[in-house]
């Protein structure tokens, strides 16, 4: 990890923890860090570095496409699955135009929505 990110993480990690608090209506204690920890052992998996970045790039274009912060984007994948979606179809989506990925991304997301 570089300098930046060094610093730059705690700042990000305590702008989550207070937007989720408020998304989830909890009190930013360690109820939310238990939740956290939840989350984290139930998503843990290894991801290549290109299924990361494809991610990563899929969720920011996501983001600009639907005029929202990366941060609601990122809810709004968690609370669909779309996360999951796109991690266990990188090898297909990945060969894909990004209009072509981002109305799959759009259409998982209103079919979880229903």
């Amino acid at each position: 990890m570089g300098r930046y990110e060094e610093n730059i993480v705690p700042i990000k990690i305590a702008q989550l923890a207070e937007f989720v608090s408020k998304v989830k209506r909890i009190s930013l204690d360690e109820a939310l860090y238990e939740e956290f920890e939840i989350r984290r052992v139930r998503q843990r998996r290894d991801l290549s570095k290109e299924a990361f970045e494809f991610y990563t790039y899929c969720l920011e274009n996501y983001a600009i496409r639907r005029g929202i912060s990366g941060m609601q984007a990122w809810v709004c994948f968690k609370e669909t699955g779309t996360d999951d979606f796109v991690v266990n179809n990188f090898d297909l989506l990945h060969t894909q135009g990004m209009d072509y990925i981002l109305d799959e991304i759009q259409r998982f997301i209103n079919k979880r929505r229903k």
